[in-house]
């Protein structure tokens, strides 16, 4: 993918998240949310731009520090992908806020991020991986661990429970967005098959892997269990990431 395909690809990806956010605004659809769902958004979806900020993060770091050009620009479209899911999360914490005043939009999420025990798994995990500071080793924990459980649970998960509890727009809206989860998935794939034709890199990747994982596996635990109506969502997003790495040959 060179500069152009990415541009004119998300530009219509864009388009369509926008079209979303005026169309159920023109229906009323925060009016019509119950206020018990507003407060689970309040505190497990809005501060959720912390975490993305952190993928931003650790995405811009691989460009920089990747030893191939082929590596850096997948990681700066990653950090643009980042950015717009950041974007997305400020643009419904601001309608939110108009629609529940009292809820705590757009002023308690770093209280939360940083305090609420359903966040704090995400939190060690993330703040932890962003000084791993070889490349290497940021890339696997980034990108082999902590974006597929992000991806499984603050993604996939959050949206099912949404959609259960009448908030069409959210789980919409996390559709949206595994679509760039899924590019993400291809080009890290592809690096890690390129990775394992090199004798010892396999064991390399695997011990960087069985270090993060157990981070990332708790980080799913704490946060799924403050999610109402989740059932085995926990469960069910572990065994897509261990799935998805064991798919590579890790």
């Amino acid at each position: 993918m060179v500069y152009r395909t990415y541009y004119l690809q998300q530009d219509g990806q864009e388009t369509y998240v926008q079209g979303l956010f005026e169309q159920f605004s023109a229906r009323g659809h925060d009016a019509m949310l119950e206020p018990a769902w507003a407060g689970t958004l309040a505190r497990l979806y809005t501060p959720a731009r912390y975490l993305f900020h952190t993928l931003q993060m650790a995405s811009a770091y691989l460009s920089q520090m990747a030893p191939a050009s082929t590596i850096s620009n997948c990681a700066t479209y990653q950090t643009a992908d980042a950015l717009r899911w950041l974007t997305h999360t400020a643009y419904r914490t601001r309608e939110l806020a108009t629609a529940f005043p009292a809820a705590g939009f757009a002023t308690g999420e770093r209280a939360r991020w940083e305090q609420d025990p359903a966040w704090q798994g995400w939190r060690e995990l993330v703040e932890r991986a962003l000084v791993a500071w070889d490349w290497g080793e940021s890339f696997t924990a980034f990108s082999l661990v902590v974006r597929p459980a992000v991806e499984e649970t603050v993604l996939r998960g959050l949206g099912e429970v949404a959609r259960h509890n009448g908030d069409t727009l959210m789980g919409l809206l996390t559709d949206a967005q595994l679509l760039d989860a899924q590019r993400h998935r291809r080009w890290a794939a592809a690096l890690v098959q390129m990775a394992l034709q090199t004798e010892g890199n396999r064991a390399v990747l695997q011990r960087w892997v069985a270090a993060w994982a157990p981070l990332a596996e708790r980080a799913i635990e704490r946060y799924v269990a403050a999610l109402p109506e989740a059932g085995d969502l926990a469960v069910r997003a572990q065994a897509a990431t261990r799935q998805w790495r064991e798919g590579l040959g890790l």
